[in-house]
């Protein structure tokens, strides 16, 4: 596996764990860490090894990422993913994996992992929040990762709110959060073939709501349908206010 991008660590699969149905953590050891502690930029690029070696030249698809090509002479692929957890001291960062029916390069490599299985990393990248005494926090699974280690993070005293969009409540998971802080989770009908319109509803009320303080952020993140919905009522707030991610498009 060459080396990719700014600060690569070839890291080392420590522990697997499946945390709900739709969620795998991964434990990776590695040294030198310290670059990616910080809530700055939540993320890191991860290069897997494809499971499965696709003809070259072609796309390969994986939620969380556009379509990458890849060359003839390689068989590495890069998805972007939040770091969850990291002890830079001990060596150690956690990952938290979606997993779908048609599962992309990361996704298979998760589900396949076992100690000693290697992969890479590098970055860190995709912005935090920007300090304010209320916020909105608010996506789908593949965003709950990222609003987990955010909330965890924030001044005790901060006020607001936390939508997060899952399939259910057994894929609801546990995260500290400021006591001023309401956590609402939305379910997923079966039939929604993208963001559900609870969860849309629920939002665009809470960015009004969020906005009308005098020191506010708002952080979305999830699927294009989400991301397309939440830009009109953005659009009357000043960026420096908010980030609206599109994480994957169905």
């Amino acid at each position: 596996m060459s080396k990719q991008g700014d600060g690569f660590r070839m890291m080392r699969v420590v522990g697997v764990e499946r945390i709900a149905p739709h969620m795998q953590r991964l434990r990776l050891a590695g040294d030198d860490l310290v670059h990616f502690d910080t809530l700055g930029n939540l993320h890191v690029r991860l290069h897997v090894e494809a499971r499965h070696k696709a003809e070259a030249g072609t796309p390969v698809e994986g939620a969380g990422d556009g379509p990458r090509r890849k060359g003839a002479s390689s068989n590495v692929v890069t998805r972007y993913y939040t770091i969850r957890r990291i002890d830079a001291a001990t060596g150690w960062l956690d990952i938290d994996f979606v997993l779908h029916a048609h599962a992309g390069p990361a996704c298979n490599f998760a589900l396949q992992a076992k100690p000693g299985d290697i992969c890479g990393i590098s970055g860190p990248c995709g912005l935090g929040v920007k300090k304010a005494s209320r916020y909105l926090l608010a996506g789908d699974e593949t965003a709950l990762p990222a609003i987990a280690r955010i909330a965890e993070t924030l001044p005790p005293d901060v006020r607001g709110d936390i939508v997060i969009e899952t399939c259910g409540p057994e894929d609801r998971l546990p995260f500290a959060a400021p006591a001023g802080m309401t956590i609402r989770w939305v379910d997923r009908w079966p039939r929604d073939r993208g963001p559900g319109r609870g969860f849309i509803e629920s939002v665009r009320e809470k960015i009004e709501v969020c906005a009308g303080s005098k020191d506010y952020f708002i952080w979305l993140a999830g699927e294009f349908g989400a991301y397309e919905a939440f830009r009109p009522r953005l659009a009357a707030i000043p960026k420096p206010r908010y980030i609206n991610v599109c994480y994957w498009r169905r």
